[in-house]
């Protein structure tokens, strides 16, 4: 299981202005011309800070989206006093998604589809690993990654027209549907 910790407040600052830098980097150029250089420039960190926090550009990325996995893990938990159902938790990951959505988009209209789905499938297997080592539920990992990422950029590439909560639905009603074999 994926253990938060917590960088010192040095550190925080560090990397929130590294994501920032490559994000602002990439609304005006392809992914695949940023370089680390550019991103410290305009981060305005030493190349020891970057590298302190992050092992590549890509890090970066897989970082902020481990780290929206992990927020949206704890919101669920926090919740799960409440009404634990599976549609209260797709409808609580469907609005935790909706809040950095505009982030996957600009990771979409750079082509990074592929990169962003490993991102999906590395933070998930961080937070679950250990949960079962069976074909099936190595399967039934797999199958839910790709159902989720699948789900989510569906709904960005149609405008999110949907509430969370009406996909929710939605999506619950697609389950109900195959367990009855329909």
């Amino acid at each position: 299981m994926y253990q938060t910790k917590k960088p010192n407040k040095t550190n925080l600052f560090v990397r929130e202005c590294i994501t920032s830098a490559l994000f602002s980097l990439m609304e005006k150029y392809p992914f695949e011309e940023i370089t680390v250089t550019d991103i410290i420039n305009k981060a305005g960190v030493s190349r020891m800070g970057f590298y302190r926090n992050y092992s590549s550009k890509e890090n970066v990325v897989e970082s902020f989206v481990l780290e929206k996995f992990v927020d949206t893990i704890e919101d669920i938990t926090s919740k799960r006093s409440l009404n634990f159902a599976i549609k209260n938790i797709m409808i609580t990951t469907l609005e935790n998604f909706q809040k950095f959505s505009k982030y996957i988009k600009l990771f979409l209209d750079k082509n990074l589809d592929a990169l962003l789905y490993d991102c999906y499938h590395k933070a998930y297997y961080s937070l679950y690993e250990g949960n079962g080592n069976s074909r099936i539920h190595q399967y039934s990992n797999e199958m839910f990654i790709g159902e989720l990422f699948n789900l989510e950029m569906c709904w960005l590439r149609n405008g999110m027209k949907e509430t969370p909560q009406q996909l929710a639905e939605i999506y619950y009603h697609i389950l109900k549907l195959r367990c009855k074999g329909k």
